[in-house]
């Protein structure tokens, strides 16, 4: 398979992924986000009719957890936006991720940002962004941390983004090693998506010492 059809390749998977990130972006947003306002609005109607203080407690924790789904929602669909990358950028994009993570409670998010920032292309941004999500996703499910930074730093030959955590850590030459079909292949695809931005990708891990991506791509990248 060639560079060249790898390129086109990832261009397609990026189109079609986006789309479908859009609809449902969309779909949180109209829908969802709806459907958790009607339910405040009725709180607010049941809180004026019961009696007991007890019950009226319960309705208004019940209602201030729900305007925090709502919140949340609406910070996922503005990750999951392909607009909201185009219009706002890469490290817009990467704050609102790790400001939702963070409004969860299950661990503790920082961004770190060195460098004079500039744009890698909305293309490039938006896989980095996609890499970015699904390594913080793997580090919620699996690495069991207190702690996550994403650090980013703007050189002026290169770009580097990193996701660390303090976890529990895994064996890096038995995860790279599993094929595509197997679960837990995350890591051979961010390998390779690194690799036709024209970029390198490398991954620090061991058991009880947490886990460290670095995903360097040159300035001018080619896609």
């Amino acid at each position: 398979m060639t560079e060249l059809y790898q390129r086109e390749l990832l261009q397609s998977q990026i189109e079609i992924q986006n789309h479908t990130l859009q609809q449902i972006a969309q779909e949180l947003h109209d829908n969802i986000g709806q459907l958790l306002t009607v339910a405040v609005m009725r709180l607010n109607t049941l809180e004026d009719e019961v009696q007991e203080l007890e019950s009226q407690r319960s309705v208004q924790q019940t209602r201030e957890l729900l305007r925090t789904v709502i919140s949340d929602v609406r910070a996922l669909s503005k990750t999951l936006d392909y607009d909201t990358v185009q219009r706002f950028g890469l490290l817009p994009s990467l704050t609102l991720e790790l400001e939702r993570i963070q409004h969860t409670g299950r661990i503790q998010a920082q961004l770190i940002t060195s460098g004079e920032t500039y744009s890698l292309g909305d293309q490039a941004e938006t896989v980095l962004l996609r890499m970015a999500q699904e390594s913080i996703n793997n580090v919620l499910k699996h690495a069991s941390a207190s702690n996550l930074t994403v650090s980013v730093l703007y050189k002026p030959d290169c770009f580097v983004l990193t996701i660390a955590d303090d976890g529990k850590g895994f064996n890096v030459g038995e995860a790279t090693a599993r094929t595509l079909d197997q679960a837990g292949a995350g890591l051979n695809n961010l390998h390779r998506r690194t690799r036709l931005l024209g970029g390198a990708c490398r991954v620090d891990s061991n058991f009880g010492e947490g886990t460290r991506i670095e995903i360097q791509l040159p300035r001018n990248q080619m896609i």
